[in-house]
């Protein structure tokens, strides 16, 4: 009962300040999800620490690699914000100069571009760490990119492209269907789901989390601001949250028993570290903007249809 207590008064802090970042303001969006970023990927390199090569070079050190992601990440923010339309003052040319770069946004740069940069730079770190199995090194460091990195570069897009009220009900999601899944399974839980990876997780926490989650999305486009969606296209949407939720959640279980640890972290009691609550939502962006972007195509098909058909 305590830890239950416990597990509630920190996860409705946690939701607060989450949803007050997002929604607030772009900057504090960028500050919130930066410090998700650095103490996800802090955390990351912390557990696996053991199981890497460490070399005195510099930018083979964790902080030096996180800086690196980071700057990245914030360079993705800059790239997805909407660009500056005022006209450039031609009477300053340097002021006009920075005013056109700023109307020079392009979202897809950062995962078509920054991205695999980022990765062959960290195969150009390991020609002068000396390390005996680089490629090791190589892996670990990738696997930051693609778990971390990439969804978070997505969550800028997603929040400059369908407004912070979206974000926050994708977080909504995610959270409500891990608590619905915690609270079935412990009122209920009998049989397990993935025993050998999470031998806490139950078959009846898992089906009453999808149940639950998918009825109370079939309301969300009433909610003034999401009703960019439709009642179908919210209702397949969910299902590839939970789909990425639970898969998310297992990989990142998956993990920590390869490492033998518990926990990722403990900067929320009764709830673990960041990676142990954003898996979830790391693992379900990508499939999320890839059906978004299925939802587009779809509906720009259907314009085309009904235009040819006039």
């Amino acid at each position: 009962m305590k830890n239950l207590v416990t597990r509630a008064a920190s996860g409705f802090v946690f939701a607060v300040v989450m949803i007050g970042g997002i929604m607030w303001h772009p900057l504090s969006f960028l500050a919130v999800m930066s410090v998700v970023l650095i103490g996800t990927l802090n955390e990351y390199y912390n557990i696996t620490s053991e199981r890497r090569e460490h070399s005195s070079y510099f930018l083979s050190k964790k902080w030096s690699l996180i800086t690196i992601f980071f700057v990245v990440y914030v360079i993705s923010f800059l790239l997805s914000s909407e660009p500056v339309r005022a006209m450039p003052d031609i009477s300053n040319p340097l002021k006009a100069l920075f005013q056109v770069l700023l109307m020079q946004r392009d979202s897809a740069l950062a995962l078509n571009v920054l991205v695999p940069i980022l990765i062959f730079k960290l195969f150009f770190i390991e020609l002068f760490t000396k390390n005996r199995k680089p490629f090791e090194n190589i892996g670990w460091n990738v696997i930051a990119v693609m778990y971390v990195l990439v969804p978070m570069i997505l969550t800028n897009k997603l929040f400059f492209d369908k407004g912070p009220l979206f974000l926050v009900a994708l977080f909504g999601i995610v959270w409500f269907y891990d608590s619905a899944c915690y609270s079935y399974g412990s009122l209920f839980g009998k049989r397990k789901l993935f025993e050998r990876v999470s031998p806490k997780k139950t078959l009846e926490g898992f089906i009453g989390g999808v149940v639950t989650t998918l009825i109370a999305s079939w309301f969300l486009h009433l909610i003034p601001g999401l009703d960019i969606l439709s009642k179908p296209e919210w209702v397949i949407l969910t299902v590839v949250l939970i789909f990425g939720a639970t898969v998310g959640d297992l990989v990142e279980s998956l993990l920590k028993r390869s490492l033998s640890i518990k926990d990722s972290g403990s900067f929320m009691p009764g709830h673990g570290g960041f990676l142990d609550r954003f898996d979830a939502y790391l693992f379900s962006i990508p499939f999320v903007a890839l059906m978004l972007w299925i939802f587009t195509q779809a509906n720009n098909l259907m314009l085309l249809m009904d235009y040819v058909n006039r």
